[in-house]
């Protein structure tokens, strides 16, 4: 019962509970699959196993029994943590998604391992820079790299000659390599669904050319 009372122990929990829900906000809040729950519970376990793997040590050492290695249960939340991530990437038509998402969960399983072995500073250190790492480098990726992402294309267009290798054409003059195109009826008309790796800039210029075409009704873009 006296563990109850043990102010080092909520101390650990309570800073692992916030280090994971600081994380946990910034992914929820851009919908990606491991949010604050996932990242808080992530934290907090991986700073309670840490915390049974040493007190298992040192409860054999206080009987003279010196068969028990500290980071033996603990070195598994590495192991385990692997598991989790694997489960948050996703590959669709040759894109990968999800590999920051997983690259998160991974550090928080080693915020919680130092939160547990006692490593504060360097925990709290390692969440600022986590946060500096999502939030800034998303803001310069956004306003200064300029970079690829995998965009699925739908167009809703009327049934006419020549409008497969108009939306073709357009896809062409915006430089896209486009490999793959389903079609579908829809009614009266038809939907045009394609993918392909581009820029804001590019994916914005290829709605507008999309558009201009007179047999496309509505487009859409997902990334």
């Amino acid at each position: 019962m006296s563990e109850f009372f043990n102010t080092e122990l909520w101390a650990k929990l309570l800073l692992a509970l916030a280090c994971g829900a600081a994380i946990g906000m910034e992914r929820q809040i851009r919908d990606k699959p491991a949010g604050a729950r996932t990242n808080m519970l992530i934290c907090v376990g991986s700073t309670l196993i840490t915390m049974v793997s040493i007190h298992v040590a040192l409860s054999y050492a206080e009987r003279g029994i010196n068969i028990s290695d500290p980071g033996r249960i603990a070195a598994q939340i590495v192991t385990g943590v692997g598991f989790i991530g694997a489960g948050t990437i996703i590959q669709a038509r040759g894109a990968v998604h999800g590999l920051t998402t997983a690259a998160t969960i991974w550090v928080m399983a080693g915020i919680g391992l130092a939160i547990g072995s006692g490593f504060y500073a360097p925990a709290i250190v390692t969440t600022v820079l986590m946060l500096l790492i999502l939030w800034a480098l998303r803001w310069l990726g956004r306003h200064v790299a300029h970079p690829q992402r995998f965009v699925e294309f739908r167009v809703g267009a009327s049934r006419k000659a020549g409008v497969l290798a108009a939306i073709q054409d357009a896809a062409a003059a915006a430089n896209l390599d486009v490999d793959e195109i389903r079609l579908a009826r829809v009614g009266e008309g038809m939907t045009v669904e394609f993918a392909a790796p581009c820029t804001r800039q590019v994916r914005d210029q290829l709605l507008e050319r999309l558009l201009a075409v007179d047999a496309v009704e509505d487009v859409q873009a997902q990334a």
